[in-house]
């Protein structure tokens, strides 16, 4: 079962009193309280511990609540951890707007209203620790994908009744040389033989949960490689691992002629007398033994035997001699350099009639890298099944957490709006103009969270919208996006539009590209005197590469790693607004139409962002 952890909590105060009474206020059996007396301590514990919430009280000596706020701001091991500020003064506001500049994202005051406080710290405590959740499921789906697209063999979904391919990883690009984009949706069955298709058929029809089998594929060149299927069927699905054992099948073949013709001429074929004197020796067994016939003609067979295998092999001997035939007996070989080998062995006794004496001949072939690739398989297969299975849980997983984010982290939202307009409906006649700017901040703060949520559940939703290509008309595209972000907040941006290809891709995925890119542009060149962006592409034989450019606030390239990352800002939120979520958006769509993104930029002197989508063929 898996083991669940408790919430944390600090609690930061100079009264022992105070401390005592919030602690016997928040404590239960799912969270840890711990204390701390004054800044110091506090700042050793946060830096030490796993703080899910800081409760921090403002007027302490020596390092009061801002100043000690300010240092877990500044660190990045505790940025993250959401502060409540307790204050001993309602009409502090110079100091309620300090500490929301401090990263605060609420207040309490002294005397403490215990429902208040409870509400309080449940709110922001579940919406932390949704938020960590969230993070680290986002994490492990993205090593997850990693893994898979990264694996040698083919993994993918398919569908048992249409044999349409739903999902396929990056390695049947590898093997088949078709593009991701040309395989989603086509039948497996278009790249098979008439005599394979047939196959197909038969093993969808059989009631077994797991399949194995072996067919040919036609390359995008028309070469014809052999795939080795290992199938778990589920829910009317096929959960394929194809692995390419072309080589395999290749040596078998030459095996299988081989014997046919040439009679076992590349295996290690010697004689040797009842004494185990060699008196005859292929150059199969030279290949594999290294001994030239001249020397294995002066040796007996216990010079390439193993020592502790002696005793065996004279038993084995001794029943060829008694007319015993051994066939396909698994062994083990030394060869000249000290090397050892896996072979198979099949021996039989030869008789001469003139002279009345029996002689063993025996076959050998080194099987070492078979039994190689053989345990790789095995494992391989193991793998599959375990990254099948992991990968379904984490899907299911997925989705209850959208549902959860959905629904109840958007609960306790609701009501902070809905109490911030009673609030402000019934009570703006008695306030003064700081209290209407705070809650201002509360409502402005609870949007931005929506907002949050929002882009957090269009990013997980990403991974699971199949792409339906079309062409789109890219300029028709940004023009339309550009009027509707000047109809909602005109912008005093110059904006240049130069020629832009049409593209083979998903039009509503692309449109989110282009509203995020032209949005960002937009925003971070208005605070310029003479803001200017910039739209344009370049085109090669394979792929068109666009870019946005503007003359903005631009970035320092050294911190260019994090742009894509979920969360990651390189601005403050007071400098320009948003959530951190919407380049990692536009990377995940481009990603997944099989393109690439980068930026380029200065400080102060703007920044392009470049992306690349791949041409349709033919």
């Amino acid at each position: 079962m898996k083991q669940i952890s408790k919430a944390v909590i600090l609690i930061v105060d100079d009264k022992p009193a105070n401390l005592f009474a919030l602690e016997h206020l928040l404590a239960g059996k799912d969270r840890v309280i711990l204390q701390a007396a004054d800044g110091k301590s506090a700042l050793k514990i946060a830096l030490t511990k796993n703080i899910n919430l800081i409760i921090l009280d403002v007027q302490m000596p020596d390092m009061d609540g801002f100043e000690v706020a300010q240092i877990l701001q500044s660190n990045n091991k505790t940025k993250e951890i959401p502060i409540i500020f307790a204050t001993a003064e309602r009409t502090e506001h110079q100091f309620m707007m300090q500490g929301f500049g401090e990263g605060a994202i609420d207040y309490l005051f002294k005397p403490l209203d215990p429902e208040v406080v409870k509400a309080k710290v449940n709110v922001h405590l579940k919406m932390q620790l949704q938020r960590r959740e969230l993070i680290d499921k986002n994490i492990s789906l993205q090593k997850s994908e990693l893994l898979i697209n990264n694996s040698a063999d083919i993994i993918g979904i398919i569908d048992t009744a249409t044999f349409k391919i739903e999902e396929i990883n990056l390695a049947f690009h590898s093997i088949v040389g078709y593009t991701l984009e040309e395989t989603r949706g086509v039948a497996i069955t278009f790249f098979l033989s008439n005599e394979d298709r047939v196959l197909f058929s038969d093993m969808a029809r059989q009631t077994k949960d797991r399949l194995s089998f072996d067919t040919r594929i036609y390359c995008k060149n028309r070469s014809i490689k052999w795939l080795e299927w290992k199938v778990v069927v589920k829910n009317r699905k096929w959960f394929v691992n194809a692995r390419d054992i072309t080589e395999i099948k290749e040596v078998e073949r030459i095996r299988n002629y081989l014997a046919t013709v040439v009679k076992q001429s590349n295996d290690a074929i010697y004689i040797h007398n009842n004494e185990g004197q060699i008196i005859s020796w292929n150059e199969g067994a030279e290949k594999i033994y290294g001994y030239t016939e001249s020397e294995a003609l002066k040796m007996k067979i216990w010079n390439i035997i193993p020592h502790h295998m002696q005793v065996e092999i004279e038993e084995i001997v001794h029943k060829i001699l008694q007319g015993e035939k051994i066939e396909l007996f698994e062994t083990k070989r030394i060869t000249k350099h000290g090397r050892l080998v896996d072979v198979l062995l099949s021996a039989a006794v030869i008789s001469d009639p003139g002279s009345n004496q029996q002689s063993i001949a025996i076959t050998e072939r080194d099987i070492t890298q078979q039994k190689i690739a053989d345990g790789q398989i095995s494992q391989l297969n193991k793998d599959l099944e375990n990254n099948v299975a992991e990968l379904k849980n984490m899907n299911k997983e997925l989705e209850s957490f959208s549902y959860s984010v959905s629904h109840d982290l958007r609960a306790p939202l609701r009501a902070v709006n809905a109490y911030s307009k009673i609030f402000e409906e019934d009570y703006t006649a008695i306030l003064d103009d700081d209290a209407k700017k705070l809650l201002a901040k509360i409502n402005y703060n609870a949007q931005r969270m929506g907002t949050l949520i929002d882009d957090l559940l269009a990013f997980s939703k990403l991974g699971r919208k199949e792409v339906q290509r079309s062409l789109v008309n890219t300029k028709e595209i940004v023009e339309a996006i550009l009027s509707e972000i000047n109809l909602a907040s005109p912008y005093k941006a110059v904006i240049r539009v130069n020629e832009l290809p049409t593209v083979y891709a998903d039009s509503s995925l692309i449109r989110q590209v282009w509203v995020n890119l032209l949005s960002n542009a937009i925003k971070y060149s208005d605070k310029k005197e003479s803001p200017e962006v910039e739209v344009g592409a370049t085109e090669t034989e394979h792929e068109t590469t666009y870019y946005v450019k503007d003359n903005g606030a631009g970035f320092d390239m050294k911190y260019a790693d994090k742009l894509f990352g979920v969360f990651q800002r390189l601005h403050a939120n007071s400098e320009f607004e948003g959530t951190g979520i919407g380049l990692a958006i536009v990377q995940r769509i481009i990603t997944r139409h099989g393109g690439r993104i980068w930026a380029d930029a200065k400080v102060n002197e703007g920044a392009t962002f470049y992306f690349t989508l791949p041409k349709m063929e033919g």
